[in-house]
């Protein structure tokens, strides 16, 4: 991809990146954000392996899962069991077939979120790296964005996999961008784009940026409460809203 090899060029310039701030790095957010999948037709099947499990948790049509990770949704599960780990797999692993097998074909279940395709043409090709920071595990990111069709060679992802909690990932984030480049982190570098109050949240604690889009559960009121940098309805004119973000550094 054309920012993978202007990454490369400009990391790869020691004395002058040495003196200079890295790129900008963009991290994405999945559901809400770029895509949502259909909330009742995603629970049924949620009860439906609780049931094929036996698993005891009559509350889960009633739970709120907007910016939790799946490792906190799923443990939260098995509160009447005590959070046996390996029925907690069994559980993941039926999940992922749910995905694979059944999601896959249903596409119609899966809408992809207005103006896209816009937002990820301006940062894939412009002078950014992009990444994602979600609370999926990285197989359900990665048939959800397939579902979704959006075909984009992300950098790095931290996912909701090893850490129940969701401000532990942009620590993981900068750990795999120091890894990937072999540079320093600036967490005033990094936005996250997220429409939930933990999305913003994990921004605040890290010390980065945060954009927050009411495509998701929550309006400009209740995202404006926990202090984004800035709040936009849709993702339309990136150059505009991150240019305010930046501008703001």
């Amino acid at each position: 991809m054309k920012f993978r090899n202007f990454v490369e060029d400009y990391i790869n310039s020691k004395p002058f990146f040495a003196l200079s701030p890295h790129p900008w790095i963009i991290l994405f957010d999945i559901d809400g954000t770029l895509l949502s999948v259909n909330g009742s037709y995603n629970r049924t099947h949620l009860r439906r392996i609780l049931d094929e499990l036996g698993i005891d948790y009559p509350d889960m049509e009633n739970d709120s899962f907007s910016g939790r990770t799946d490792h906190d949704i799923f443990t939260s599960f098995l509160v009447n069991h005590d959070f046996d780990e390996e029925l907690y797999q069994q559980y993941k692993s039926l999940y992922l077939d749910y995905l694979q097998n059944v999601l896959l074909k249903k596409k119609e279940m899966v809408t992809r979120l207005p103006h896209i395709d816009e937002a990820l043409e301006y940062f894939f090709d412009g002078d950014f790296i992009c990444g994602l920071l979600t609370g999926n595990y990285p197989q359900a990111a990665q048939i959800k964005l397939q579902a979704a069709d959006i075909k984009r060679d992300f950098s790095f992802g931290a996912f909701g996999e090893l850490e129940k909690d969701r401000n532990k990932l942009p620590r993981i984030a900068m750990d795999q961008f120091h890894k990937l480049y072999d540079t320093k982190p600036d967490p005033s570098r990094f936005i996250i784009l997220g429409d939930t109050p933990r999305d913003v949240e994990c921004a605040n604690k890290a010390g980065m940026k945060c954009v927050a889009v009411t495509t998701g559960n929550y309006s400009r009121d209740e995202l404006s409460e926990h202090r984004p940098d800035l709040i936009i309805d849709n993702l339309a004119n990136p150059d505009q809203w991150f240019g305010k973000v930046a501008a703001a550094d």
